[in-house]
């Protein structure tokens, strides 16, 4: 994999760093996604943070799951961490997605978040029923999109079409360029990790209970989620995060990036300057 350097930013298929000096903000992507995901936020964050947005192991592009056994959402936390402290960033600000707002929950247990965005974190349920309902929604979904890529390929440069087939997963998928989609759409095909990790999760449980203590953590809420819907799958973390902050990010779907690409900037910035001004005040 080779990386491409354009006016101090490092790009690969695998990764996003902006470079720079300033607290690093760390954003993770869904299952079955890559760092592609978060390219609309980009331009917003960079002049607030060293951002790097990354593709998650067992994912397309990505480094492999360095586990035993089936991918587990412990077996990632760990693996990010000891990445990124290789990269010489001992701790970041993280913001995450889906199973990258899960992901961003784990790193703050794990002491290296220095503050936490969730946006429609995965891994809330009560009940055995209530994860397989959900599983098998994601396993279907992935079954089926070999079929699905050479069914629509011909049609994604029509936005309307884009638009109707992102409908589940947000409000404006035609926002989405037809090369984005169908770079989406491989990487889903190609996620390594993908039926495994669901294995582990319906094997393992969700969420262990966090406390955070000084470490701020807002969950953030598509107000039109339909992938995770909020009252079945949302409360549940909020139960097992102590003192979480919550909030509903209004016209939004599951993946907000696209949708409003400015007020996901917001929720992620208003959360990462009150810790840097808190820690700043703790040094003076």
């Amino acid at each position: 994999m080779t990386d491409t350097v354009v006016s101090g930013e490092s790009v690969s298929y695998a990764s996003y760093d902006s470079g720079g000096s300033r607290a690093a903000l760390v954003l993770l992507h869904g299952i079955g996604g890559t760092w592609h995901a978060w390219k609309p936020v980009l331009a917003l964050l960079r002049p607030h943070h060293r951002v790097l947005a990354l593709t998650l192991p067992g994912h397309d592009g990505g480094p492999d799951y360095a586990g035993g056994g089936d991918a587990t959402v412990s077996g990632i936390a760990d693996q990010l961490v000891e990445d990124l402290r290789a990269r010489g960033i001992p701790r970041a600000h993280v913001a995450g997605n889906s199973l990258g707002g899960w992901l961003a929950l784990e790193l703050a247990r794990r002491g290296f978040a220095q503050s936490v965005v969730a946006l429609s974190p995965a891994g809330g349920w009560r009940t055995a029923s209530d994860y397989r309902a959900i599983s098998l929604k994601f396993r279907i979904f992935h079954a089926l999109m070999p079929v699905i890529r050479r069914l629509v390929w011909p049609f994604l440069r029509f936005a309307g079409f884009r638009r109707l087939l992102g409908k589940q997963t947000m409000e404006h998928g035609e926002r989405v360029s037809a090369g984005e989609l169908r770079q989406s759409m491989r990487a889903m095909v190609r996620a390594r990790v993908f039926v495994p990790l669901l294995r582990s999760m319906g094997r393992d449980g969700p969420i262990e209970p966090l406390t955070a203590g000084e470490i701020p953590i807002r969950i953030a809420w598509g107000e039109c989620d339909q992938v995770i819907p909020f009252e079945r799958y949302g409360v549940p973390v909020l139960e097992r995060v102590d003192s979480a902050e919550a909030t509903v990010v209004p016209g939004v779907g599951h993946v907000p990036m696209y949708d409003d690409p400015e007020r996901v900037a917001v929720q992620i910035l208003e959360v990462t300057a009150a810790a840097d001004r808190r820690l700043a005040a703790a040094s003076a």
